[in-house]
């Protein structure tokens, strides 16, 4: 681009930064003139540019514009140095994000996705190259619009646990959220961030422990001492300071109770903290309901102390109820549970529903509720089916778990579930999409739901 041309790109990118207006056909020449300045710019000044034009809101709401500039950049993503690569793709990330409105996973156009399988085949080839933070930043990106491949995120997570040591504490957290947001796990990666919690539990920011400790949560993966740790730090810093808001106090303690680990003294110091800010967001409310069902469940000879009213208790059961916190199904599984539903029928003498409504409030997939004159308005199910699906199960990437007869990796969230309900006495029978849909024929679907209830302890005179 000549200078003059430069200068009148400068001059329409200010004066639209600047909130002010500019003719289509004025937008449209700054348009053709980033576009043709990117090639000759050094790459430092490539993002810069990029990062400029993003900052205008009339230019960035053109995904005409986004496509070009993807097209441009993809062919010269080998320039790039690692943190200008990371810097570009978590700019255009958000742009694309941004454009596609409120859907998760957007459909991109062709040359957006062609920008983003450049990146990962780049970063593939410098692994144990790319700073860690840069690693992170572009990980995240990638996985935000669902534009990551397995392979990607595997290659990452082997590369990361051979020098999990050179990553602070945020770091390694942001990594992870980025295989949270993929839906992918890997055993050894996990488990690095579970150490690296655990030794500095003291020095780790507040916000990094409430992430990092949610997303071993959301994948059940714990290390020996992590609830000491983290239990006998932060109740006389972080929370008695009021450093964590309402919000990541509940989140804190929730991922607590997700793993099944139990610190007297940090609960305590989350319920006092929320007496001083009232909980808001929805999604924590129902967290909190979870909180005081697993801790009453497990733990009700301490928690009694401090033990929620019973009109609380029962305000958040019915904002739960209203709110549950589900995991959305495909429709395939949707399809399937009604098969199940149906051959159930046939199985017991029961009413037979698909994604009831236990009493206390976790809903489940089927129920077979007595009926007739031994059933009541308050009478339990004979049995609860839950069925595992993509919506329950985190795809691995642990060579190990992908091995015929491996266990797979439940949600964490579903196995809190599953834990309290069985607590409390429920009934429950629990098998995959994929065992169902391998069994030959109704009569051996039959069969398979007679053997379980009866493991699961539904008596003799309920079957038909």
């Amino acid at each position: 681009a000549s200078p003059g041309s430069r200068g009148t790109l400068e001059t329409v990118l200010a004066r639209l930064q600047a909130g002010g207006s500019a003719p289509t056909e004025s937008r449209q020449a700054a348009e053709r003139e980033v576009l043709a300045a990117l090639p000759q710019l050094e790459p430092a000044r490539a993002v810069d540019l990029v990062v400029r034009v993003h900052s205008v809101e009339q230019l960035r709401g053109s995904m005409q514009l986004l496509e070009e500039l993807c097209r441009v950049l993809a062919a010269n993503v080998p320039r790039f140095r690692s943190p200008d690569l990371a810097r570009l793709t978590e700019t255009l990330a958000a742009w694309a994000k941004a454009s596609a409105g409120e859907e998760r996973m957007p459909r991109l156009p062709e040359a957006v996705r062609s920008y983003f399988g450049a990146v990962s085949s780049e970063i593939t080839l410098r692994l144990m190259d790319v700073a860690p933070a840069d690693l992170a930043r572009t990980a995240t990106a990638v996985a935000a619009l669902g534009v990551g491949s397995t392979r990607l995120f595997a290659s990452i997570a082997r590369a990361v646990v051979a020098r999990a040591d050179r990553f602070a504490p945020g770091e390694l957290v942001l990594l992870i959220d980025a295989f949270d947001q993929a839906r992918c796990f890997h055993t050894s990666l996990y488990e690095a961030l579970a150490r690296c919690l655990r030794h500095n539990a003291r020095h780790a920011a507040p916000k990094d422990i409430v992430l990092g400790l949610s997303s071993l949560a959301a994948s059940g993966v714990k290390a020996d001492g992590l609830g000491d740790a983290i239990g006998d730090h932060l109740p006389n810093t972080a929370i008695a300071k009021g450093l964590f808001t309402a919000d990541e106090a509940c989140r804190l303690a929730w991922a607590f109770c997700a793993l099944d680990l139990h610190h007297d003294k940090l609960f305590r110091a989350v319920f006092r903290a929320l007496e001083d800010a009232p909980v808001q967001a929805s999604q924590t409310l129902c967290q909190l309901y979870e909180i005081h069902l697993t801790l009453k469940a497990f733990h009700y000879s301490s928690y009694v102390e401090y033990e929620l009213e019973d009109d609380t208790a029962k305000s958040l059961r019915d904002h739960y109820r209203r709110h549950p916190l589900l995991l959305k199904k495909e429709r395939s599984s949707e399809r399937l549970h009604s098969d199940v539903a149906d051959l159930l029928r046939e199985v017991l003498d029961a009413s037979v529903s698909t994604a009831h409504v236990t009493s206390p409030g976790f809903t489940v997939d089927v129920a077979a509720m007595p009926r007739g004159r031994r059933s009541s308005s308050s009478a339990e199910p004979l049995a609860i089916l839950d069925i595992d699906g993509p919506h329950t199960l985190i795809r691995s990437l642990d060579p190990l778990e992908n091995t015929v007869g491996a266990a797979p990796r439940i949600h964490g969230s579903v196995s809190l579930k599953r834990r309290v309900l069985q607590k409390r006495g429920f009934r429950l029978v629990v098998f995959a999409e994929e065992t169902w849909r391998g069994l030959d024929g109704n009569r051996e679907k039959r069969e398979f739901l007679r053997s379980a209830l009866r493991k699961a302890g539904v008596s003799e005179d309920r079957f038909r």
